[in-house]
């Protein structure tokens, strides 16, 4: 979730997204599928594979400093604190980590520095259970809200867990669910989700009424196969993980189109150290085409900070992606009033 703290300009200027820089490699973030922001430019990266399931921590301002011993906190397992099969990490408005487990089926809250607070929810398809927990996202009035996916509903809690009501319905029609994923909720309260199942995204108000749909099943622009994840950002475009289709797209906010990241990834800083001590991987490089090591693979969630940073999870390359959105906020004489017949001349 972007921080919003202003409102948002009459138009936009999209200029381009530059690829800004890579972090991690297999064994150093393994299997990253989501992370949040916290203080002093630290980021927390949420990570998943079988028998280990950790968060590591990070600042960008040591961008090229990252070496192995990355510090981190959490384990594998079923104990308090610990996780089994973790699927989305945020940062709650008291600074405290919120992190849910589509496994254990509950939230677990923990301090920054790993210590365990509290945690809710059991199995269960009642008020206050869960089938598989998994975006998470908070609202306006610190209300934790999450994506229940087994269920095919959204709830809403408390930070301690009290459940405060919730909306959906297993279907395909336009404001039903089938097995949903991510979630963002924007600064009017509206509630975005990535309807995995459905190959869409769908837009509710706070109060679970549908608003917008967009989507379908395929390849194409604008298409998804799978979508895992969904964020807002500060001028309303919509970024959606398209798991299937190892790709993360843009759209504005009325839900079209924009554009299409697939990967631009370099060796990072910890990868080129790695192979720089290491003789045989660099042989068996010079027998393997390169070139499709730059391309996302299996894209959990996507993530933007206040800084306009894009970061994508690159859940099977065991690495995070990087880009910058490079913009202009125009106002109300630089941006013409609805066309009844658009056209756009790219010169």
């Amino acid at each position: 979730m972007c921080i919003r703290d202003r409102a948002r300009p009459h138009g936009i200027l999209r200029a381009g997204f530059p690829y800004l820089t890579t972090l991690g490699m297999r064994r150093v973030t393994n299997f990253p599928t989501d992370i949040t922001f916290g203080k002093d430019e630290t980021i927390y990266i949420l990570m998943r594979s079988e028998g280990a399931a950790t968060i590591r921590i990070w600042s960008t301002d040591d961008m090229e400093e990252l070496t192995d011993d990355l510090k981190g906190f959490g384990s594998y397992g079923s104990e308090d604190g610990q996780f089994i099969w973790p699927v989305s990490i945020i940062n709650g408005p008291e600074g405290d980590l919120f992190i849910s487990d589509e496994w254990t089926n509950r939230i677990t809250r923990l301090s920054t520095e790993g210590e365990f607070v509290t945690k809710f929810g059991k199995e269960g398809d009642g008020q206050g259970e869960f089938r598989g927990p998994s975006g998470i996202a908070f609202d306006q009035e610190g209300n934790i809200v999450v994506v229940d996916s087994k269920n095919h509903r959204i709830q809403r809690y408390s930070v301690c867990g009290e459940y405060m009501g919730g909306f959906g319905k297993f279907g395909t029609e336009e404001g039903c669910l089938n097995l949903p994923w991510g979630i963002d909720i924007d600064e009017f309260g509206d509630i975005y989700v990535a309807d995995w199942g459905n190959n869409r995204v769908q837009v509710f108000t706070s109060e679970g009424h549908l608003k917008n749909s967009f989507g379908q099943l395929g390849s194409g622009e604008g298409q998804f196969e799978r979508p895992t994840g969904v964020t807002v950002d500060a001028h309303g475009d919509i970024y959606v993980a398209d798991w299937g289709n190892n790709r993360v797209m843009q759209f504005n906010p009325e839900g079209q189109y924009i554009w299409s990241f697939t990967g631009d990834a370099t060796l990072s800083k910890v990868a080129r150290n790695y192979m720089l001590t290491n003789a045989v991987p660099n042989r068996l490089r010079e027998t393997g085409r390169v070139e499709h090591e730059r391309y996302l693979r299996r894209p959990r969630s996507v993530r933007i900070d206040k800084e306009f940073w894009l970061f994508f999870p690159d859940y099977e390359s065991y690495r995070i992606q990087f880009y910058q959105k490079d913009f202009i906020e125009l106002d109300e004489t630089q941006y013409a009033a609805p066309l009844r017949n658009p056209t756009l001349e790219v010169t």
